[in-house]
């Protein structure tokens, strides 16, 4: 019975125990989280070291590991750096060869157009009918008696039916000055089709004379024409035979003298006589006026001279010779 009672009065003093700690717990005052946030800062405030002081790294807090921070679901949400992207080579492989295969197949296609569009420009500019020299459609202007439209126009026809961008404009002048009697050529292309040669023909220097055969020849012994009766201005030089008088150096130097001579004074001449290289010389008025030239040296002083003298009747004086065989000191007799 004593046993009994013993274990109630203790079953009484731990319950009477609790019941006591309970009100110990309910008298602490309730602290907000916002309180223990001011008081946490406050303390670290305190704890913060000012400038100059020393700080004491044991009392620092401990900051959590970056290998923690990393394995949390939200790290790299507020911009901080985050894992890398898990690339998968294999199709990061295959998507580098689809694109390298396409650009090479851009650059290919890009080149086969561009060679296309090259060949056929080409083709339609120089092959294609579309600039082709027409016959037709050539002119031919300054010609004369001497140098005739047709002889310049049959050079100019081996153009036709190239394309106007391949005949060679200066080329086809060179090869028109080359012909007898032409001083001056010039063509004009008039596209797309056309052409135009104008040429400066120029007076035959003199007539050689052979028997009843007379042909026209220019300043350079060339053959011009045939002609079939003396014409009025142009001097006539009587030869044994023309083709072997054309070789001579004495017709060479008389027909370079007399293209030389101005309208005037070639139609005051009568007679020419060249024996010699070195002898020639040409008969005025009927053969009354003489003038001695020598060769073609100096010629320019030599036309200087006579030309003066025949404009000024008065210094010659019933004078019948002029001598510039040597225009230095030039002879009136």
């Amino acid at each position: 019975m004593a046993g009994r009672t013993i274990r109630s009065s203790s079953h009484r003093d731990q319950h009477s125990s609790q019941t006591k700690e309970q009100d110990q717990t309910s008298d602490i005052p309730d602290i907000s989280a916002e309180r223990v946030g001011r008081v946490v800062a406050s303390e670290a405030r305190e704890r913060a070291s000012k400038p100059g002081e020393f700080v004491d790294a044991r009392s620092m807090a401990s900051g959590r590991s970056v290998g923690s921070q990393i394995d949390e679901s939200t790290f790299g949400n507020n911009g901080f750096l985050a894992r890398s992207k898990v690339i998968h080579f294999p199709q990061r492989e295959r998507e580098r060869i689809h694109t390298k295969h396409r650009v090479l197949t851009i650059r290919i296609v890009s080149t086969v157009l561009a060679i296309a569009t090259v060949c056929a420009l080409v083709w339609g500019l120089l092959f294609s009918p579309l600039l082709v020299l027409d016959s037709t459609q050539i002119h031919i202007g300054g010609t004369n008696t001497w140098v005739s439209d047709a002889r310049v126009k049959a050079l100019v026809t081996d153009q036709a039916g190239k394309s106007l961008l391949l005949v060679q404009s200066g080329k086809l002048e060179e090869q028109i000055r080359a012909l007898p009697g032409v001083t001056q050529a010039e063509v004009t292309k008039n596209y797309p089709h056309g052409l135009t040669v104008h040429v400066q023909a120029q007076v035959p220097a003199a007539i050689l004379k052979a028997d009843s055969t007379m042909v026209a020849v220019d300043n350079k012994g060339r053959i011009l024409n045939d002609v079939h009766t003396a014409v009025d201005g142009i001097p006539v030089i009587e030869v044994s035979q023309i083709e072997s008088a054309l070789k001579q150096t004495s017709v060479n130097q008389a027909v370079q003298i007399l293209g030389s001579l101005d309208e005037n004074t070639r139609k005051r001449i009568s007679t020419v006589e060249a024996k010699t290289r070195d002898s020639i010389t040409t008969k005025l008025d009927d053969n009354a006026l003489t003038i001695i030239w020598g060769d073609a040296s100096k010629l320019k002083l030599k036309m200087a001279i006579v030309t003066t003298l025949l404009s000024q009747p008065d210094t010659l004086a019933g004078a019948t010779t002029i001598d510039v065989s040597a225009p230095d000191r030039p002879i009136i007799k």
